[in-house]
């Protein structure tokens, strides 16, 4: 009892926070061993499985969305009227229009097995991916070549024959024809196929039910929509996408993130159309019917309970048990637009089985806890009973009155102890005064300082670039809105990544110009280098993508590039319900204002002096002109970045002599040696003819200065007055 009533301050606070540390570690294991599965679960039921099937419907949504929109604009394109003309006057047996817009199509859905339109006559038109097909349709012995990626299919009416012909010409990944065959007839009459009679009758869009696909004899879905006359009364043909089920299934396998769950996607039928589980095939009923397994058939406990509770209801997850006890989740999304739906089945066990050893390893870690407590507890109690302890002994002394008394003031880091250490030897001090003086009053201290914090953007050096398509007005008004989106869009898919794989960050897209930064968000030590790399690279993208898009028939995309590097304020702009992360100030201006320049000497990238500075070492620059760009008096000088020292070859020291013989024009220019600099530049001119148009401003501005010299003359040639 003794104890109790006389303990140490160190022992008091060592065994006080031990005990609170331990109950804490106790509880939080007891609490966590029920607390920590029910989280899980919730967990798992709120967020992770409908994650799941809100992840695979919205892949398959926008699958579904996409191949609808394409089937939608291609059958409104008004190629075929009723006349039997397209719109360019031509037959509608060739359907060209068709067969290049298909082509373009089927490239923007991988997924896709077939784009084709059928007529009234009978004639068809095909372009179609090579999955599903081995060997040739007259030799089935004979297979494919293994370089042939997509097949263009027609029937149609040769001129002398009343029967329908039919062709195959196969052709690589690029649509370059390798082979054709031709058949004497027609394998049959896409007129009977149920599909093309129901959007016939119908008149809309239509998704069919699974089927037996005539020519690969797999199990698929045809999406289809009809060709309509002005006044949407006569149908002309239906335009239609084949795609099989085998390549939902093989999606399905993918996406099935744990160990033992279950994706299926099912149609309105509670049909199971695609399952992540190897053994529900769909099976051949004849040679046009397939039959399709339904939930209620399949012999899983699991699937049956999940489906009692989630098909024909609006619930949309459901927990529940097997006949063993086995607790599971399940989870249904309704697809958009299609008679579609996802169901996903996940055992709660795929979660919980680590529990227990996740209960075992928190339990070591919470004994090793306490026991690294412990020890910090009793060095920090001692820390704090010591000083307390002489501060008793000084204060006993005081009370004594014995002030030659050799108990020294403890030190501490401790705020208490360091102002009752101050305080007791303020009562020393007065103590001891008073004995021969009156009181001299109270010290008082209280210092605080804050600082103001302003909110706003940031001046900082960035590097800029802005491109331009070249006669882009002229070029859309050529071509049709649909057409042009597709087109512009593989244009901005090409150049944005090869701007982001030189870290560059895209800032805005401008109608068909892009604005792009370089160390706005991040550091960047390299970013003129950066950036005058990525608008090299960025033409000779162009030059690959101008002989592909020629070869099918599609405009080139011929760019402009301006490069300027500087300081400019960087931040969010923009009002309180929208803001942009973007980079504004007179940099900015001068990136755009070079860009635009490249109109008046022919060029194709020009950059300014700033970048031309910081890039020599790593590219090469050829030296254009001294402007002034905005209305600004001073000007700056301008350059042409020819090729990335990393990639010299050959044309590197030629280029070489080109930069050399610039430089030297140029200066003869700038010290108005006009007679000597034009004679060079003529001579540049013929040496480099494909240069000649951005030499021709310099040669037309030194015949007239070596005629009539200018007087105060500073140099600068200014673009905009």
């Amino acid at each position: 009892m003794k104890f109790l009533r006389e303990r140490r301050l160190r022992t008091d606070i060592f065994i006080t926070f031990s005990a609170l540390i331990l109950a804490s570690v106790v509880c939080e294991i007891i609490y966590s061993s029920n607390a920590n599965k029910e989280i899980i679960l919730q967990f798992e039921k709120k967020h992770y499985s409908k994650k799941l099937s809100l992840m695979t419907a919205n892949w398959l949504n926008s699958y579904f969305t996409q191949v609808g929109l394409v089937v939608d604009i291609l059958s409104k394109n008004n190629i075929i009227q009723e006349n039997g003309k397209n719109s360019y006057g031509e037959d509608n047996s060739n359907f060209a229009d068709f067969e290049e817009l298909f082509k373009v199509a089927l490239k923007k859905t991988p997924f896709t097995l077939t784009f084709q339109v059928a007529l009234n006559d009978g004639s068809m038109l095909q372009v179609r991916n090579i999955h599903e097909l081995s060997s040739f349709q007259t030799d089935p012995i004979t297979p494919l070549p293994s370089y042939a990626s997509y097949v263009i299919r027609k029937m149609e009416y040769i001129p002398g024959n009343a029967e329908l012909a039919e062709s195959w010409e196969y052709m690589n990944e690029d649509f370059t024809p390798i082979i054709k065959e031709t058949l004497p007839f027609a394998q049959y009459d896409v007129r009977e196929r149920s599909w093309y009679i129901n959007t016939f009758v119908n008149k809309k869009l239509l998704w069919s039910d699974a089927y037996i696909l005539k020519t690969t004899k797999v199990a698929g879905i045809t999406v289809s929509s009809p060709i309509l006359s002005a006044e949407n009364k006569n149908v002309s043909g239906i335009v239609s996408v084949d795609f099989s089920l085998n390549d939902f299934k093989e999606l399905l396998k993918s996406l099935t993130l744990t160990e033992h769950s279950t994706i299926r996607l099912i149609n309105d039928k509670n049909e199971i159309l695609a399952s992540s589980i190897q053994n529900e095939q769909i099976t051949s009923k004849n040679d046009d019917l397939s039959v399709l397994p339904k939930v209620m058939d399949i012999d899983d406990e699991i699937l049956q309970i999940a489906a009692k509770n989630l098909l024909g209801t609006n619930d949309n997850i459901v927990n529940y048990r097997d006949s063993k006890d086995n607790e599971y989740i399940a989870s249904k999304q309704k697809l958009n637009g299609v008679p579609f739906s996802i169901l996903v089945t996940t055992p709660q066990s795929d979660f919980t089985d680590g529990l227990n050893k996740l209960q075992i390893n928190t339990l070591l870690l919470s004994l090793i806890v306490l026991l690294f407590s412990s020890i910090t507890i009793f060095w920090l109690s001692r820390r704090i009973s010591h000083p307390i302890t002489q501060l008793c002994k000084f204060a006993v002394a005081i009370g004594k009155m014995d002030f030659e008394h050799q108990i020294k003031l403890p030190r501490s880091e401790i705020f208490e102890i360091k102002e009752l250490a101050s305080a007791m030897k303020i009562m020393e001090t007065s103590i001891v005064a008073l004995s021969k003086y009156t009181p001299n009053g109270l010290v008082k201290e209280a210092l605080k300082t804050k600082e103001k914090v302003s909110i706003g953007g940031m001046t900082k050096e960035v590097t800029l670039l802005f491109s331009d398509i070249e006669k882009f007005s002229t070029i859309s008004e050529k071509l049709p809105a649909e057409y042009l989106i597709l087109h512009l869009s593989e244009y901005f898919d090409e150049l944005t990544q090869n701007i982001m794989e030189h870290n560059g960050t895209i800032d805005k897209y401008i109608g068909d110009a892009i604005m792009a930064v370089w160390g706005a968000q991040a550091i960047d030590e390299c970013q003129c280098i950066n950036a005058c790399a990525a608008a090299l690279d960025c033409c000779q993208l162009l030059k690959k993508l101008k002989e592909k898009w020629v070869s099918l028939g599609k405009p080139p995309l011929p760019t402009r590039f301006g490069l300027h590097s500087g300081m400019a304020v960087v931040g969010n702009v923009g009002s309180q319900d929208r803001m942009n992360f973007t980079a504004i100030g007179n940099s900015v201006d001068i990136a755009s204002s070079l860009e635009e320049a490249n109109k008046v000497y022919g060029t194709q990238i020009l950059a300014s002096e700033t970048i031309e500075r910081k890039a020599r070492d790593k590219v090469l620059f050829r030296v254009i002109d001294k402007v002034a760009v905005n209305g600004a008096k001073n000007g700056i000088v301008i350059f042409e970045p020819v090729c990335s020292l990393k990639n010299a070859n050959d044309m590197y020291y030629k280029m070489l002599e080109l930069c050399s013989k610039s430089k030297e024009a140029f200066e003869l220019y700038q010290t108005q040696k006009f007679g000597e600099a034009l004679k060079l530049y003529k001579e540049i001119s013929e040496m480099f003819p494909e240069k000649a148009h951005s030499i021709a401003p310099l040669i037309t501005r030194c015949e007239e200065f070596a005629a009539i010299p200018p007087k105060d003359w500073d140099g600068v040639h200014r673009l905009w007055r």
